[in-house]
């Protein structure tokens, strides 16, 4: 009898934890948005059932669009009850603010009021009008986040300027940087499941799969659309792991530019 309850119990957790799992998916954009100029992609899998990342785009009334890619310390069910009041939160504030350091801050006293001690976020959002070349991008400690030059072949990284949301409730943020991006230009921003995924060798030497490797899969396969790209970088990822199992979420939001830097024209 306490065999059969206990098998009971496991399989009502498993259920549950299967549930949360399709709420939290749901809750990822449907499809791509479309934002003249620009292709935009995005992909999650969490390592557990739940997971602590999360990305989503938003339209605002102004015609701008808020593209977004955060992740909470930790994995599984804690963690993916914050993302999905994250999500909520910036919803709400965008719908308000297009300003992207107003957004950060209001988003991050929220967040530390619900929050308990040494729990935090890093997100990273991009603000983004259509048909026009520059975007602002704020990086509350968030990284990597990686943008590869079509014209030159450059792959550099964009590095974080503000504390990760939750750490400081009155902690200011931005100015959001001004980043240029040209025909064929790709900004990647990943979560940090993908660059520390590692593999041990036959000495039991642990290598992650590192900042240089995820720098080099862009370029390779940076002439892809944007959700081949994020498919292809991930089997790479995979191909260097090997049997070593994945132990963080892994969340990847390409946003490749398809016009010209110069704004196109506007019709009246």
């Amino acid at each position: 009898l306490r065999e059969a309850e206990a098998r009971r119990r496991v399989a009502r957790m498993e259920h549950d934890l299967g549930v949360a799992r399709t709420i939290q998916q749901a809750l990822l954009p449907r499809a791509a948005p479309g934002i003249a100029g620009y292709e935009i992609a995005g992909w999650n899998h969490p390592a557990d059932q739940t997971g602590g990342d999360y990305y989503d785009w938003q339209a605002l009334s102004d015609g701008t669009w808020i593209v977004t890619l955060a992740d909470v310390s930790g994995h599984g069910v804690g963690p993916a009850m914050v993302t999905a009041a994250c999500r909520a939160y910036m919803r709400a504030v965008s719908a308000q603010h297009a300003d992207l350091a107003a957004v950060a801050g209001r988003v991050n006293g929220l967040l530390s009021q619900d929050l308990p001690e040494g729990r935090f976020v890093t997100m990273a959002s991009v603000l983004i009008r259509p048909g026009e070349g520059g975007v602002a991008l704020l990086s509350a400690g968030h990284g990597p986040i990686v943008l590869f030059v079509g014209a030159t072949g450059e792959v550099r990284d964009l590095l974080p300027g503000d504390l990760p949301l939750a750490v400081l409730p009155d902690a200011t943020f931005g100015p959001a940087q001004s980043v240029t991006l040209g025909r064929g230009d790709v900004l990647a921003l990943v979560t940090d499941g993908f660059v520390e995924w590692a593999r041990h060798d036959g000495e039991g030497r642990r290598e992650e799969f590192g900042l240089g490797r995820l720098r080099d899969s862009l370029r390779r396969h940076s002439h892809l659309p944007a959700g081949e790209m994020i498919g292809a970088i991930t089997a790479d990822v995979r191909a260097f792991a090997g049997v070593h199992p994945q132990q963080d979420d892994l969340t990847m939001v390409i946003i490749r530019r398809t016009g010209s830097a110069q704004p196109e024209p506007r019709t009246a």
